[in-house]
C-alpha cells in the first residue's frame, strides 16, 4: 500500500485515488486493511462488475502459487518489513492500475499479471502527465 504514502503528491497533482475490492467489509479490515489509515475511498464489488468492465480476468492457480518470481515478490516485501496481511476469498481475481485523466479518458492502464504492479512513481509519473503536470 506505497500508494498511502503519496496521497499529498496525489492531491496536488489534482488527482484522486479509488481503490476497488471484492472482499467483504469484515475480511478487508481483518487483512489488508489491518492497522492502515487509508485516505481514500475503499469501494466494495461483490459481483465484480467492475473487474469485468476494466477488463481484469483471473490468474490460473499455477501461475500464482507455482511461479517462483511470486514468491521472490513475497520474500523481497517481508525482506522490507511488509507484514502478511493474509489472503482474501478469491487470490487468483488480478487487479489492476489505472489513471484516468481530467477529460475522463484513460491515462495509464496497466491489468495485473501474478506479480508484476507497477512502481508507484510509474503511476504518479502518468497521473502529473496526465494533468498537466512534470516533476
Amino acid at each position: 500500500m506505497k500508494v498511502i504514502k503519496q496521497e499529498p503528491r496525489i492531491r496536488s497533482a489534482g488527482g484522486a485515488a479509488l481503490f476497488v475490492a471484492h472482499d467483504d467489509a469484515e475480511t478487508l479490515r481483518r487483512t489488508m486493511l489491518q492497522g492502515l489509515e487509508v485516505p481514500f475511498p475503499v469501494l466494495l464489488d461483490h459481483d465484480r462488475s467492475s473487474y469485468a468492465a476494466w477488463g481484469l480476468g483471473r490468474a490460473a492457480w499455477w501461475r500464482v502459487y507455482l511461479d517462483p518470481r511470486v514468491w521472490r515478490q513475497y520474500a523481497r516485501l517481508l525482506a522490507k518489513g511488509e507484514r502478511w496481511r493474509g489472503m482474501g476469498r478469491d487470490s487468483l481475481q488480478l487487479g489492476g492500475d489505472f489513471i484516468v485523466g481530467p477529460q475522463g479518458r484513460i491515462a495509464f492502464s496497466r491489468p495485473q499479471r501474478a506479480d508484476n504492479r507497477p512502481p508507484v512513481g510509474l503511476l504518479l509519473r502518468a497521473l502529473e502527465e496526465a494533468a498537466g503536470r512534470r516533476r
